[in-house]
């Protein structure tokens, strides 16, 4: 019966995650939709990650831009005045360079909007 219940919850963890009702804690391992998947090749995702070749992805959501302790930000994100919200977020993802010229994220663009809304609706869920 304990295993069924487990099944269960688990079943449930991952559909309230998908609709975007669970939130990631620091050290968990939530489940990475496939469009995020090229973002965790240069970002970690946990709160407690070492930085990588890119900043952790952990609370970016209303970050102010620029500001992960430890991470060689490029003369172009130090510029850039404010915070990561949902808006600008999609805008960066869209076309890196042309939001920022001169950035050093090697990644084109997110062209896709439904991929776009995906990551950031998974990068709402990594905060505490």
């Amino acid at each position: 019966m304990q295993g069924r219940a487990s099944v269960a919850l688990a079943t449930f963890a991952l559909l309230a995650l998908s609709a975007g009702a669970v939130q990631a804690s620091p050290d968990s391992d939530p489940e990475v939709p496939e469009p995020v998947e090229v973002c965790l090749s240069c970002h970690a995702i946990g709160a407690n990650e070492p930085v990588l070749e890119g900043p952790t992805l952990w609370g970016v959501v209303g970050r102010p831009v620029a500001s992960v302790p430890d991470f060689d930000y490029s003369d172009a994100l130090r510029r850039l005045q404010g915070s990561w919200d949902r808006e600008r977020l999609d805008r960066w993802l869209t076309a890196p360079q042309a939001f920022a010229p001169g950035t050093l994220m090697t990644l084109g663009g997110v062209r896709s909007a439904a991929d776009r809304k995906v990551v950031l609706d998974f990068l709402e869920t990594l905060r505490k």
